[in-house]
């Protein structure tokens, strides 16, 4: 690693930039807004909004807390689900309302059902010996899918874990 602090060496995230302003274009449109609002609501210009999200626009970066400010004002995560992916990690919700045991019940159910689905696909694909593409990304949509009702699962678990502790 060297002392070069002046430039962000990795560049622009195209896919991430068309899905924060797909997302922006979505929610105007279902709140009737204009792009300058939601600019103005973000504390920037249409210009410049327009600029950070143009993946040619080096110069011009989202920063953390209009990120942030973005998913609070759209309340759509599919941004941060997406960066969550880049680094082979899983966005799951957190339980937040009243769950109980039977609560339990119903999520290992989902899980297995996932699990099942990995298993299936799998089983198919590798079936003639080859793994093409399509395969490939039914393979990873599956598992995906699976991590998530696992983690939901887990994640419920420690929540009335930690209630039974109060």
């Amino acid at each position: 690693m060297t002392n070069e602090y002046r430039y962000n060496k990795n560049p622009k995230d195209a896919t991430l930039c068309r899905m924060i302003r797909r997302s922006i274009t979505l929610n105007r449109k279902e709140l009737g807004l204009e792009f300058e609002d939601v600019a103005h609501e973000l504390g920037l210009s249409a210009g410049t909004l327009s600029n950070k999200l143009k993946p040619s626009m080096d110069t011009h970066d989202l920063g953390i807390t209009e990120f942030i400010h973005f998913l609070e004002l759209t309340g759509d995560f599919s941004s941060l689900e997406y960066i969550a992916g880049m680094f082979d990690k899983v966005l799951v919700d957190k339980c937040v309302e009243k769950s109980g045991v039977a609560d339990i019940n119903l999520l290992v159910d989902v899980a297995n059902i996932e699990n099942s689905d990995v298993f299936r696909v799998v089983k198919e694909s590798i079936a003639d010996g080859i793994i093409d593409e399509e395969e490939r990304a039914k393979i990873l949509k599956e598992i995906e899918e699976a991590q998530k009702a696992n983690a939901r699962l887990k994640d419920l678990v420690l929540h009335l874990a930690t209630q039974d502790e109060k």
